[in-house]
């Protein structure tokens, strides 16, 4: 325990020194008073937006676990907010939802929760990575040919290990875990709840592109929806990396680099990713609100 608490320590530290380094290459002031002047209207829109696409998540998490209820699907979604931004990496949040979801399903099945976790993180990652190569195509003559057949590329070998779900063979050496995922695979990942899943992932992404619109517009960031699609996309990617807590510093210069690069005003990059972040606190308080007035279990 002491030392994961040394480890969440060095990669707050970690973040903390990335946004230093930022603040002291871009006018961190200009930054902090374009977020104190934000319309009301479009923080508004903004909540409302996140807040929607994460009872979007909710809906496609009981599709691949047909057992919980709606607000116990959303409940945990909202327990991964928050452990997403207090720990290393949003994938440490999925990890806590995996865990309490098991621990929701005592005496039901493990192997069946944990699948189900796992596959919705991977048809959300999916639906990411397509509407980002769909931005990237549209936006070809700022993006490049290149990248256009990189993207494809992607997407086509994302695409072929989606459909290996229903076709690969499953070790003996599982035993009883490894019948338990056939059983679920025949009964719950057919294709209809899977094409199902990826349009709801779809929604998600595009209504994360939709807060990053709302609140990039308000700054003074006009860009089509398909270049927001490709920064949401290569942002949201960047998130995943364990190494800063809530994403401090990641964001910040992922989105600085970005925006910079399609010619944008450092300043107001450094804003939006503060923004994003006041968001993100937002919905990790949430978190903690049914964290502490929950059950796992009932």
């Amino acid at each position: 325990m002491r030392s994961y608490a040394l480890l969440v320590l060095a990669k707050l530290l970690v973040g903390v020194v990335l946004l230093t380094l930022i603040a002291t290459r871009v006018p961190a002031a200009a930054a902090l008073a374009a977020v104190r002047h934000l319309p009301p209207k479009a923080i508004g829109t903004a909540i409302g937006l996140y807040f929607l696409a994460h009872g979007v998540n909710a809906l496609k998490l009981r599709l691949f676990l047909p057992g919980l209820r709606l607000a116990q699907a959303w409940r945990f979604t909202m327990i991964a907010v928050l452990y997403g931004l207090a720990l290393p990496g949003q994938l440490a949040g999925d990890a806590v939802k995996a865990v309490r979801l098991m621990r929701a399903a005592a005496g039901g099945d493990m192997a069946h929760v944990l699948a189900g976790v796992a596959l919705d993180k991977i048809v959300g990652l999916f639906a990411l990575l397509v509407l980002t190569a769909l931005g990237i195509g549209l936006e070809a003559k700022t993006f490049g040919a290149g990248t256009v057949h990189a993207a494809s590329a992607a997407v086509v070998l994302a695409m072929a290990g989606l459909a290996t779900l229903f076709v690969m063979p499953l070790p003996p050496w599982l035993g009883r875990w490894g019948e338990t995922m056939r059983l679920w695979r025949e009964t719950t990942l057919t294709p209809p709840i899977l094409l199902l899943a990826v349009v709801l992932g779809a929604l998600f992404q595009v209504l994360s592109i939709g807060v990053f619109m709302a609140l990039g517009a308000a700054l003074g960031l006009h860009l089509a929806p398909p270049a927001w699609a490709v920064i949401v996309g290569l942002v949201s990617l960047t998130l995943l990396l364990p190494i800063t807590v809530a994403g401090i510093g990641l964001r910040d210069a992922s989105l600085v680099g970005l925006l910079g690069a399609l010619g944008h005003d450092s300043a107001t990059a450094l804003a939006l990713s503060v923004s994003l972040l006041a968001l993100n606190v937002v919905g990790g308080l949430v978190g903690l609100i049914v964290e502490i007035a929950g059950r796992d279990r009932g």
